[in-house]
C-alpha cells in the first residue's frame, strides 16, 4: 500500500507488512526527487517484505540503480534486512558506523552469543535462550557484506532534490540516526519516537546507561520544529513534544514499578522480576509470550534495572554466576 504524505517535495509511505510480527507493518518511505530517489528504511529479509517493497517502488517508478539511495535508520532486521536489493545494484547506502560494525559483528553469531550469556547471568533459563534461535530479529536479519557511506551527527545529506539533518539518537540502538528537513519541519523518527506504541530499549554490551542516553535523545529533538513527524511503524503525528513528554511519563512509571517489585521480591534475578511488569500483551500471562516478546521484555527490564543501579536506588550483587537484585533507596 502506498500513501503520499506530502508534496515537494514528494513523499511517499510503502506499508511493508512484517507477518506474525506486533509491530504489524515498517513504513518505508520514500522521497522522489527530479534527478535521483532517497529510500529510507526497507523491511525484513524474507519474501513478503521483499514484495511489498518492490511493488511499491515499481508503482512508484522508482528503479534500483545508483541515482537512488538507500538510508537505514538502524541495524534492527525489520529496517535493515533488505539492503543488498539495494547495494547489489550499487545504489549508496548510508549508515552510522556502530550499528553497522555491529551488524558486521554478527556475522559470526557472536553478538547474539554475547547477548544470551548475559541474559542466562541474569536469570534466563537455558530453554528459554535455546527458544531464541526463531527471534525474528535474527532469522530475518541482512548478510552484513555490503558497504556503506557512514553518516554522523549533524551531517547534511544533499539527495532526491533535499537537504536532510542527520540527527544521531542513540538509545533504541547504539547508533539510530534520525532525518530532518528544516525547511518542510518533517521529521523522520525511526523507532526513535512512536506514537501509538513505545520503543523498546534494551541493554547493548557495546554501550552502558542504554535508558539514560535513550532519554538524552529524547531532550536533544523534544525542541526541534516539526509540523510532520513520520515513525518507523504505525501513525504519525504533526509534533513530537507532547509524545516526548508521554514517553518520559512511561519510563518514569516503569522504574517506580521495578522499585516496587524490588520491594515486594528482594534479590531477584531480572528474569524474576519481568514476568510481573505491566505488558501489552492482549491479556497473555508471561508463560505464554512468544519467545521474541519474552527477549524484548527482558531486554527492557535490564535497561531500568541497570538506570537504577546506576542511579544508587538498587543494589546488585552475583551468587554462582547468576545477579540478583535489592532495593537499596526509594527517594527515586
Amino acid at each position: 500500500m502506498i500513501e503520499k504524505v506530502y508534496s515537494h517535495p514528494d513523499i511517499y509511505r510503502i506499508r511493508v507488512d512484517l507477518p506474525n510480527n506486533p509491530l504489524q507493518y515498517l513504513n518505508s518511505y520514500v522521497i522522489k526527487g527530479e534527478t535521483g530517489n532517497l529510500v529510507i528504511d526497507t523491511g525484513f529479509n524474507r519474501p513478503e517484505c521483499k514484495r511489498a517493497l518492490c511493488s511499491g517502488l515499481q508503482e512508484l517508478n522508482v528503479r534500483l540503480q545508483p541515482e537512488t539511495s538507500l538510508f537505514i535508520t538502524h541495524l534492527h532486521a525489520d529496517h535493515s534486512g533488505l539492503v543488498h536489493l539495494f547495494s547489489d545494484a550499487g545504489c549508496p547506502v548510508y549508515m552510522e558506523p556502530t550499528d553497522y560494525q555491529y551488524l558486521v559483528d554478527s556475522a559470526d553469531g557472536s553478538t547474539w552469543k554475547a547477548a544470551e550469556d548475559n541474559f542466562m547471568r541474569e536469570g534466563m533459563p537455558p530453554e528459554e535462550i535455546r527458544s531464541q534461535f526463531s527471534n525474528q530479529a535474527r532469522t530475518f536479519s541482512p548478510d552484513p557484506h555490503f558497504s556503506i557511506t557512514p553518516v554522523h551527527d549533524g551531517d547534511v545529506l544533499h539527495l532526491a532534490g533535499c537537504d536532510l539533518q542527520v540527527v544521531h539518537t542513540p538509545g533504541h540502538t547504539p547508533g539510530l540516526c534520525c532525518l530532518y528537513l528544516a525547511k518542510e519541519e518533517i521529521f523522520f523518527t525511526s523507532d526513535h519516537i512512536l506514537f501509538d506504541i513505545t520503543p523498546n530499549i534494551q541493554v547493548w554490551y557495546h554501550m552502558k546507561h542504554a535508558l539514560q542516553r535513550y532519554l538524552e535523545s529524547l531532550e536533544k529533538v523534544r525542541d526541534l520544529p516539526v509540523r510532520l513527524a513520520l515513525p518507523g511503524h504505525r501513525e504519525g503525528d504533526t509534533s513530537i513534544a507532547g509524545r516526548i513528554g508521554e514517553i518520559m511519563a512511561h519510563h518514569d512509571r516503569r522504574l517506580a514499578e521495578i522499585c516496587h517489585l524490588v520491594r515486594c521480591y528482594p534479590h531477584s534475578t531480572a528474569y524474576e522480576i519481568a514476568p510481573h511488569m505491566t505488558w501489552s500483551m492482549r491479556g497473555k500471562k508471561w508463560k505464554d509470550f512468544p519467545p521474541t516478546q519474552k527477549w524484548f521484555a527482558l531486554g527492557e527490564t535490564l535497561a531500568h534495572i541497570e538506570y537504577l543501579v546506576d542511579y544508587g536506588v538498587l543494589r546488585r550483587s552475583e551468587e554462582q554466576g547468576c545477579r540478583h537484585y535489592d532495593l537499596v533507596r526509594t527517594d527515586i
